[in-house]
This record gives structure tokens, sequence and C-alpha cells, in this order.
């Protein structure tokens, strides 16, 4: 299920809003006009037939005063009489005995039209003015939009550190501990960002002291090592000789698979050279101390790639150690293509997918069946912008290093 983001439901609740802001105006509006027709025709029809009977029989003065107390004023001038009667709309017509009475409205006011026995009187009603009330209902519609728009905008404002939360955590969860996370928000927010980043600089702080404490080691290793290999050329009995200069060779190797390991949790961008494939493959043979008689080298091309020759010669004797090591007849072949490079055995396929091999612990927190090997290949690739696969066919275990770059 595609998840959504909270930024687009909250503008879609606020768009209900302003979609009912505006149906509530616009119905209010219309209740409006009907509720002031209604009220106009009923007032009207009370003053017309009134005046009906005494247009004609009252005195006018007097009539007129009594019509101004009723909030109506005459309208005397002719050319606006005429001006009103050709433009105005009829909204009610009614015929008495005694003559006709003709409801009017005109620019948004409604008049009166009077005719009794030949007297004719023009009346506009300033009692009710529906135009004020439509701008009343209109500013407080407008009001409401307004401080609902500012209402969305400081919620979007306030929630706007979460997705600079979320930038920060993608780094994050690709190793970098560098995240500024220091953002102004709602108050959980805040807390949220504060607890993430006070665990980020504890993991930077841990990280630090666990590569001060391993270069350390490493260093303090190198030294003996270094001085056992010395004296290990001074036996003059060969065959421990060999034996002591391998026991040292593997130890130096091994601080080496550290050192490499370590560079590829830090994330060091690799140093960059030009060779071919096959020096990467015999320095691979070199550092792991294989016998060559157990390796079959087929060569269909050599191609000249740009790598970090020592990181990737322990990858490539990670998988050959790999490929020796769970071979049915102790041998491995390595084939050498313009886009890749392939370490294979035969031997039994794989139980699970590579993803579970290549990783530094399975769920259970266990090393997979490879321990640490797979996963320092698949990340050494990774920092080249290569990919590590794998396929079964014809009882062959093959692990390919495809050297097109990964996207």
């Amino acid at each position: 299920m595609k998840k959504s983001s909270i930024f687009l439901w909250i503008t879609l609740i606020f768009l209900l809003g302003f979609v009912a802001v505006g149906g509530a105006y616009w119905l209010s509006l219309q209740h409006l006009k009907e509720s002031a027709q209604n009220r106009y025709q009923k007032r009207f029809e009370f003053v017309s037939q009134s005046l009906l009977w005494q247009l004609s029989s009252v005195d006018y003065n007097k009539l007129i005063q009594e019509l101004q107390k009723l909030e109506f004023v005459p309208i005397t001038h002719p050319k606006e009489i005429v001006k009103i009667a050709k433009h105005s709309t009829i909204i009610k017509r009614t015929k008495y005995p005694v003559g006709e009475v003709i409801i009017l409205k005109y620019k948004g006011d409604y008049y009166i039209w009077v005719q009794s026995y030949g007297n004719m009187l023009l009346l506009k009603d300033i009692s009710m003015d529906i135009q004020q009330s439509r701008i009343l209902y209109t500013a407080i519609f407008a009001v409401t939009l307004i401080l609902l728009l500012i209402l969305y905008i400081l919620i979007i404002l306030k929630l706007r550190p979460l997705k600079s939360i979320t930038k920060e955590l993608q780094r994050f969860s690709k190793g970098d501990l560098d995240i500024d996370l220091n953002v102004e928000g709602f108050k959980e927010i805040n807390e949220v960002a504060n607890a993430l980043q006070n665990a980020a600089d504890s993991l930077k702080a841990i990280q630090n002291s666990r590569k001060l404490l391993l270069r350390n080691i490493m260093h303090e290793l190198k030294t003996p090592i270094a001085k056992g290999r010395i004296q290990a050329e001074m036996v003059e009995d060969e065959k421990q000789k060999k034996r002591l200069i391998q026991i040292f060779e593997k130890l130096n190797s091994l601080i080496n698979e550290l050192a490499a390991l370590e560079a590829v949790n830090s994330k060091i961008k690799p140093s960059l050279e030009t060779i071919t494939l096959k020096d990467i493959v015999e320095e691979a043979i070199h550092i792991g101390m294989f016998d060559k008689q157990d390796i079959e080298i087929i060569e269909k091309q050599n191609p000249t790639i740009k790598a970090d020759y020592k990181l990737l010669a322990i990858a490539v004797k990670n998988l050959i150690d790999n490929a020796l090591k769970y071979s049915l007849d102790a041998k491995a072949t390595i084939v050498l293509t313009q886009d890749a490079l392939i370490v294979q055995n035969r031997g039994k396929p794989l139980q699970k997918e590579l993803s579970f091999y290549i990783e530094a612990f399975n769920k259970e927190g266990k090393r997979s069946g490879f321990g640490l090997g797979l996963y320092l290949v698949d990340n050494i690739l990774k920092l080249h912008g290569y990919t590590l696969q794998y396929h079964y066919e014809d009882n062959h275990n093959k692990f390919i290093i495809s050297l097109k770059p990964s996207h």
C-alpha cells in the first residue's frame, strides 16, 4: 500500500475546509436573497393595499410623512422614475379592483409602484438593505478564509522540519553520522529531533573511539609481526623457515583485511589507479598464499580498470578463499572477461539468497557461513561502483564481480 505524505493530508483537509466555507457562504447568500424577497413581498403587500385606498383620498403630504415613518422614500424626479421603470426587474405584479401594485428591483434596491384612480406613486424601501447584509456575509467569509489560510501556513511551517529530519535520517541510514537535526517546530518534533541527534552524536563518538582503538591495535600488531617475519628469515631449517614465513604472512594478511574492513565501514574514498584485471587476480592469489595448482585462470579478456589495487585484491582473495573452502574438489576457476571477473567452483548451491550472506550478521545476530568475507567483498565493490552477483549452473557456484557501474 502506497504511503501518503502528512503534508498531502493536511493540504487536502484544508482544501475541504475552504470548499466547505465557500459552500456555506453561497448557501447563506441564497438564503439571504430568498428571505429578503419574502420579507419584502409581505411588507409591500401590507403597504400597497393601504396605499391603494389612501392614495386619492388622504392629503399627499400627510401620506408622505406616514410612509417615511415606515421607511419608504418617494421617488419624485421624472427622469429617475422613467429610468427605474425602464431598467428594473419586475418581482411581482398584483392587480386590485381599485388599481395595481408592482414590486420592482433595481440595482439591489426594492421599489413599490402604486397606481390607483389615475394616481401614481413610486416608493423606495430603505428599511432593509440586502446589500449591507451581503457585505457583512462576504466580510465574514473573507475573514474565515484568511484565518484558515494563516492556520494552514503556520501548520506547514511548523511541520516543515519533518522534511529536514527525513533527509538527515536518509543520510544517517547510509552510514553518514555527520547529520544536523537542529530544527524548530512543534515541541514533539523538537524532542524527536534532539533524541535522534543525541543518538547520532553518541554513535559517532563510539565509532571514533573504535577507529582509534582499531588503528592502535593494528599499529601495535604490525610491529611484532614485522620483527617476527625478519627473525623467520634467519631460521636455518628451510621447512621451519617456510612455515614461519607463511604464518607471519597470514597474520599480516589478516591485519590488512582488518584495515580494509575499517576503510569500508568508514566509507573512505578508494585510492584509484590504472591496473589490469589479471594483476588484481595475481595479487589476490599472492596475499591469500594459495597454491596456484588449485586455481585455474581462464583469460578471455584482460581489461584495464581503475580501482584501489589493495582493496579489490582483498575482495577477490575472499572469493577465491570461499571457492576453495566449499569446493567439492578443492579447486577454483577464475574467468576474466571484458565486463566481469567470475570466481567459480564445483559444489552445492547456496541455501539462501545472496543478500543473506553479504550481511555482517543475520537477524539472529549470528554470522553467515561465509563469516565477514562476502560482507567485506560486497562493500569493497560498492565503493568502486561494482556489484556482486551469484548464479548456480551445471553444479557450479559462480560469484560474479560485474564491472559495469551500478545505478
